[in-house]
């Protein structure tokens, strides 16, 4: 019979033996910088490195020392040379920033964009007061010569002969206060004259607040929006002014779209007027603010008629100011509105030469 193994008596015979453990490694940590590339560099280019400091040389007992460098030397080493010194000092001085001043960067800083009077090819302060006022854009010479008669009809107006003896102020002890407006200031006409309309018109439930926030949305649109490019086969008013001005003045921007496509008369049916009971259409002109409001109502049922694109209270403005910016371009169905208030009322055109014979109502 074979012996039973015993497995303590085997684990004693067995030389067991622990490994050593390696001592740790202890390497220098060097700082690397990330690499990146800075905003003003190019894509395609390798990424911009700030170059680390050169490594402080180790003297070796068989080395040749280092010669100590004047500082006088190195920094005339570091200086650039005097052409180029002069070229960096004249860029400067010739720059476009310095040569403005503190008044023209004031206005393009915090005033926005420069009105359109100011800009090459744009329309005079005369003719865009002729423009909010009777609704077209006269030649700049007409506007010239007629405010230069008024100004001499002004002056005339003005020089009257002083009596030594007259009172400055008569019926007031002392003189009265000065007015904190000017001559001929109205509290209900102090808005401008095309907005005021406009607003009004967007104005529900007599909520005018709202209807100004609205207004002044589209204005911000228009002003930050590309500027439009002209269709020949829908001509805007004689003398526009290029598409690049009218981004810089929202009011003009706006007043040239309802203006364009305002129509200059509407159909009235007199009823009876034609005879047999028939009613008979007459073509009767608009006054500026009549076809002014004319257009703007075609602009509002275009809106109201697309569907809505989001939510929020700038919904409704953005697309009022796309409605403006597609009139200019051609592209919104108003145009084709105009153009059959006008095919109509040519058609009725000879209904105005006809002597009406209207009942007299008991």
């Amino acid at each position: 019979m074979t012996p039973s193994l015993r497995i303590w008596g085997a684990c004693r015979t067995l030389a067991v033996r622990t490994r050593q453990v390696a001592p740790p490694r202890i390497e220098l940590l060097r700082h690397q910088q990330a690499s990146g590339r800075w905003y003003s560099d190019d894509a395609s280019s390798p990424a911009s490195t700030t170059a680390a400091p050169a490594p402080r040389p180790t003297s070796t007992p068989g080395a040749r020392p280092l010669k100590p460098v004047d500082k006088a030397e190195g920094a005339a080493d570091d200086q650039p040379p005097e052409h180029a010194r002069a070229a960096d000092d004249g860029a400067s001085k010739a720059s476009y920033i310095d040569m403005m001043d503190d008044a023209a960067l004031e206005q393009i800083l915090y005033g926005g964009r420069t009105v359109t009077s100011e800009t090459e090819g744009g329309l005079t302060a005369r003719q865009e007061e002729t423009l909010y006022r009777e609704g077209v854009i006269p030649p700049p010479e007409r506007t010239e010569a007629a405010a230069s008669k008024l100004k001499a009809s002004t002056s005339s107006e003005a020089e009257v002969p002083v009596v030594e003896n007259d009172v400055e102020n008569p019926g007031h002890k002392f003189a009265l206060p000065k007015k904190p407006y000017a001559e001929g200031f109205n509290m209900k006409q102090r808005y401008h004259p095309v907005l005021e309309q406009i607003t009004r018109l967007l104005m529900r439930d007599g909520k005018l607040s709202v209807a100004q926030r609205n207004v002044a949305m589209v204005m911000n649109f228009l002003r930050t929006a590309p500027a439009p490019i002209y269709s020949p086969k829908f001509p805007l008013l004689p003398g526009t002014p290029p598409a690049s001005h009218l981004p810089l003045n929202p009011i003009l921007y706006m007043t040239i779209a309802i203006d364009s496509v305002a129509p200059l008369l509407k159909v009235r049916n007199i009823a009876g007027a034609g005879g047999g009971g028939r009613a008979l259409e007459m073509p009767v002109p608009l006054p500026v603010r009549g076809r002014r409001r004319m257009a703007f109502q075609w602009i509002l049922d275009v809106i109201n008629k697309k569907p809505s694109k989001g939510s929020g209270r700038k919904q409704f403005p953005h697309r009022i100011a796309e409605e403006i910016i597609a009139v200019v371009e051609g592209r919104s169905s108003v145009w084709e509105k105009r153009r059959q208030v006008h095919k109509l009322g040519t058609a009725a055109r000879a209904n105005v030469s006809k002597k009406l014979k209207l009942k007299k109502k008991k």
